[in-house]
């Protein structure tokens, strides 16, 4: 078990009081714990793991079940009553969860001792206490948050206007098991970094130099202040037959989360979809957008869906290290070029494969062969 700093140990009490507060819901997962903490999912994902070294799942399911004991000990509930009120609507998922956490079926729990119950995670304190005390700190509660307000205000409408709005589109992850739809996920990364450079008053900051961060276990606070940006955007999808089901958030530097939402959009509407996309992150962030900004996110590379997919895979491999992936980036740039002649894009990526695979030979055949 991981030591336990002050630190720590007072995000666990905030952790375990939103959880107290949202057992009966069977809904509340991490992502809806990640936006009551006002955090980002992947930032309370790395924070639980350190401070407990268990994920945030094993921690509701826990809190669940603990609670699920201490009424059924109570007496005052059958199973049934206990499972709806801990967020189980299946009794008999409650009681296969009880019996793998405590040993035996919740039938049982009147028969048995509980000497060796593990410690029950600490629900919100109750309301008792001095009324003079309470009275007072309550008026000092308030006047702070009057302060805050009126200062947090003032910032905010001189952020809006003076402070120049950047953001980070980090690598998207492929939430499905198939490795295959790995491209498609990070063309959609891709295309929403490029749709948003498209804004002249936003600054965003490079694939190359976000890249690094995909399997980086940085915190957001700590990318933010090494990219020195405002805002970041997070992503997460997989495709499910011709479907794509695409989770975005916005998050700001301090981690703090302001915006999520799920796209679920056919893959012929892909273009679409990435202008949405592009089009709630400005709004969101508050960003100026010409006639013709919006004229270009507007846009589309290509009519053939299918020449875009090829564009897409041969993207995917032009981004990879330098090597043997060249030579097939530049067939799926071909296949897309046949599919659609006007294909633009697909001309100029294709020209890179071969400025890439020439640039370190004498006789350069490949841009030869461009013509």
């Amino acid at each position: 078990m991981p030591e336990i700093t002050l630190a720590d140990q007072e995000f666990l009490n905030q952790l375990n009081t939103k959880i107290a507060e949202n057992i009966a819901h069977e809904q509340f997962g991490v992502s809806e714990l990640a936006e009551g903490l006002n955090m980002s999912r992947s930032n309370l994902l790395r924070k639980v793991k350190k401070a407990t070294n268990q994920s945030v799942s094993q921690l509701i399911s826990q809190a669940r079940l603990t609670r699920g004991m201490e009424l059924l000990q109570a007496g005052s509930l059958n199973v049934s009553e206990v499972a709806a009120q801990v967020g189980f609507s299946s009794p008999s998922y409650f009681i296969k969860c009880f019996r793998e956490y405590y040993g035996y079926p919740p039938g049982e729990v009147g028969k048995r001792s509980m000497e060796s119950q593990p410690v029950p995670i600490v629900l919100p304190p109750s309301k008792k206490g001095n009324k003079k005390l309470i009275i007072l700190v309550a008026i000092g509660l308030l006047t702070a948050l009057a302060l805050g307000w009126f200062v947090y205000m003032r910032w905010s409408s001189n952020s809006k206007t003076d402070v120049e709005k950047s953001i980070a589109v980090l690598p998207f992850k492929n939430d499905s098991g198939d490795s295959t739809n790995v491209y498609l996920i990070n063309g959609l990364m891709e295309s929403t970094l490029n749709n948003l450079q498209k804004i002249k008053n936003l600054k965003v900051i490079s694939r190359t130099s976000v890249e690094k961060y995909r399997n980086n276990t940085k915190t957001i606070p700590e990318i933010a202040k090494e990219l020195t940006v405002n805002y970041f955007v997070e992503g997460s999808g997989q495709k499910i037959g011709d479907r794509i089901v695409l989770n975005i958030q916005l998050i700001d530097a301090t981690d703090r989360h302001l915006w999520s939402r799920q796209y679920r959009r056919e893959a012929k509407d892909i273009f679409a979809l990435q202008q949405e996309i592009a089009k709630d992150i400005v709004e969101e962030v508050q960003v100026v957008v010409s006639q013709d900004e919006k004229a270009r996110l507007e846009k589309i590379p290509t009519e053939n869906a299918d020449a875009y997919d090829s564009f897409l895979k041969g993207l995917e491999l032009l981004n990879q290290p330098f090597g043997s992936n060249l030579e097939k980036s530049l067939q799926y740039f071909q296949d897309a070029i046949n599919k659609d002649q006007t294909f633009a894009l697909a001309h100029a990526c294709a020209g890179m494969a071969c400025y890439y695979m020439d640039v370190y030979k004498t006789e350069r055949t490949h841009i030869a062969d461009l013509g």
